[in-house]
C-alpha cells in the first residue's frame, strides 16, 4: 500500500549533518510516510553511513545532476499522495508532518500546507531571526513581496509538482520559488501555527549575494508578473514597488562586479517603477562609472 506522504531529501557531502535530518523525521507522530534521499555525487560517504544504519530509506545515487534535477528525481521516484521535501541538513519537529497534514484534511485536499522555521546553527543551537505572520489563502501577493515558503516544512499534493513539471532545473537558484509562483495562481496556502522545522545555517549553504543570483530572482518576478498571471492578482502599485527593490538590489550587485551597463539599465528602470532615492543616487553613480570608464580616467 502506498503511503500517505513521501519525505524526499536531496543531499550532497552533508553525512554530518544528514543523519541527524534522519532521525528528526524517523521520529514524527505521524508514521504513513516513506522516506527517499537522491544523493547528487557524494563522497564523503554518505552510502556507506545510510547502508549501516539500519535506517528504512530508499537511496538513490546519482552523478551531479543538479540541486533541482535531483529534486525533480525524487518526485519521480516518490510513491505518496503527498510530499514534502526536507533538506538534508535541516531538522523537523516531532509533529511536524502530522500538523500539516491535519490543515489539508481541514482545507483540502487540493491545499498546500507550510508553516514557519526557526534558525539554528552548525551544533543545533537555536538562532534569534524576526518572526513574520504568515498568510493565508490566495496569497500570490503576498508571495510577490516576500518568500514566506520554503521547500521543508511544507506539504503539497505530488500531482501538482507533476502539473507544472517540477523544478526549472536551468536555474542556479530560485526554481522553487518560481513554482511557488505558479502554484499560488490556482491553489491556496494554508499557514499552520508554530514552527514546521529548524533550519540550519552554516558555512556549506550560506548564498552568496552575486549579480548572477539577484537577477535570476528579478528575472523570476518580473516574468510571473507580466506573463504568468500575476498582473490580474496583483495590485500594479504593489507590484512595481518590488520589482523596483528586486531591480535595485541586482544593480548595485552589478556595480559590485563592475558591469555598469547592466547596473545603469537596471537601476533606471528602478527608479521609474517605484522612485526612491536609494535607486536614484545607485543609478547617477553607475551613470558617473560608466562614463569615468568610458573616458578611460579609470
Amino acid at each position: 500500500m502506498a503511503p500517505k506522504v513521501s519525505v524526499l531529501i536531496p543531499t550532497h557531502n552533508r553525512k554530518v549533518y544528514l543523519r541527524e535530518t534522519l532521525e528528526s523525521v524517523l521520529s514524527q507522530t505521524c508514521k504513513d510516510y516513506e522516506i527517499v534521499v537522491v544523493d547528487d555525487g557524494s563522497t564523503d560517504g554518505t552510502e556507506e553511513m545510510l547502508n549501516k544504519s539500519g535506517y528504512n530509506v530508499r537511496y538513490y545515487w546519482v552523478n551531479h545532476i543538479g540541486q533541482y534535477a535531483a529534486r525533480n528525481k525524487l518526485i519521480e521516484l516518490a510513491q505518496g499522495e503527498y510530499i514534502t521535501f526536507v533538506d538534508s541538513d535541516d531538522l523537523l519537529f516531532p509533529d511536524t508532518i502530522e500538523r500539516l497534514m491535519k490543515a489539508v484534511e481541514a482545507h483540502g485536499p487540493d491545499v498546500i500546507a507550510y508553516g514557519a522555521h526557526v534558525g539554528i546553527d552548525e551544533k543545533g543551537r537555536y538562532v534569534k531571526r524576526k518572526q513574520r505572520s504568515l498568510p493565508s489563502g490566495n496569497i500570490a501577493a503576498e508571495l510577490f513581496e516576500f518568500i514566506y515558503v520554503h521547500s521543508c516544512g511544507m506539504i503539497c499534493p505530488k500531482k501538482f509538482y507533476e502539473e507544472f513539471g517540477g523544478f526549472d532545473a536551468s536555474l542556479k537558484c530560485c526554481a522553487f520559488y518560481k513554482l511557488l509562483l505558479k502554484l499560488s495562481v490556482n491553489y491556496k496556502f494554508i499557514s499552520v501555527e508554530g514552527p514546521t522545522f529548524k533550519r540550519r545555517r552554516h558555512k556549506g549553504n550560506v548564498s552568496v549575494r552575486s549579480f548572477a543570483n539577484r537577477k535570476v530572482e528579478f528575472d523570476v518576478l518580473e516574468d510571473f508578473y507580466f506573463n504568468g498571471g500575476g498582473e490580474k492578482l496583483i495590485p500594479r502599485s504593489r507590484a512595481m514597488k518590488r520589482l523596483s527593490q528586486e531591480g535595485y538590489r541586482a544593480g548595485r550587485c552589478a556595480i559590485i562586479e563592475g558591469m555598469y551597463e547592466e547596473a545603469n539599465r537596471l537601476l533606471s528602470q528602478s527608479f521609474r517603477r517605484h522612485p526612491n532615492i536609494k535607486s536614484l543616487i545607485y543609478w547617477t553613480k553607475s551613470l558617473i562609472l560608466k562614463t569615468l570608464i568610458g573616458s578611460g580616467r579609470i
